[in-house]
């Protein structure tokens, strides 16, 4: 399977599960280009993020300056620069952080739908697991189909639901690492710690260099 073939399937099984779950909110006839996926499938790595942030959807351009591509994903907040910058300083995306194309990773989000992030978090947690579950059928997919030997999980959140998704038998993944989210550290305190606080922004940083190590070694 290629490149065109994995996001034509993608996009078959991504409308199933909108047509399965008629209670979710689907985003595509306002913003066709959000498809939750963005790089090289068959690249080996991964970067799974939890669901798309609908206020960030809303602002989002393309890097060409017309209407929005798939391009324009992870490419709106200061956290998505910070999370590219950090891509192109690994290797894993060609550069400048706000160049299109020249992925040398997959990037995606687990649950495919966007919220706005403030309702999602005050949503109950079975509702995060009951949306886990509408979507782990995709994610399988994804993974079946392109076989990553990385799977990087940006966050506590997601790695909980994907800790449950394994739980229940519905995804198997394989070698795993976790690492913070990229909007935690841009856009959120830690401590006495203020967002992007150099501190931070250098353990980030360090945390991809762990995530090249352990990619290299196979």
């Amino acid at each position: 399977m290629n490149a065109a073939a994995f996001e034509a399937e993608l996009a078959r099984r991504i409308d199933d599960a909108f047509r399965l779950n008629p209670g979710v909110g689907d985003h595509r006839p306002r913003h066709p280009w959000l498809t939750s996926s963005l790089g090289d499938p068959f690249s080996g790595v991964w970067f799974v993020a939890e669901n798309p942030s609908l206020s960030q959807v809303q602002r989002a351009r393309d890097p060409g300056g017309g209407p929005p591509t798939t391009e324009a994903q992870w490419l709106v907040s200061r956290g998505d620069r910070l999370f590219r910058q950090a891509l192109v300083e690994h290797g894993f995306k060609d550069g400048p952080w706000d160049r299109r194309g020249g992925w040398r990773c997959y990037v995606t989000n687990l649950i495919k739908e966007a919220d706005y992030a403030e309702a999602w978090k005050l949503r109950r947690e079975r509702d995060h697991l009951r949306a886990a579950e509408a979507w782990a059928p995709v994610l399988r997919w994804q993974l079946d189909a392109s076989r990553p030997r990385l799977v990087v999980l940006m966050g506590g959140r997601v790695d909980r639901l994907v800790d449950y998704l394994r739980a229940a038998a519905l995804i198997a993944l394989p070698q795993t690492m976790r690492i913070a989210h990229y909007s935690y550290v841009a856009m959120r305190p830690a401590g006495r710690l203020g967002p992007m606080h150099p501190d931070r922004v250098a353990a980030y940083l360090s945390s991809f260099a762990d995530v090249r190590r352990r990619f290299d070694e196979g």
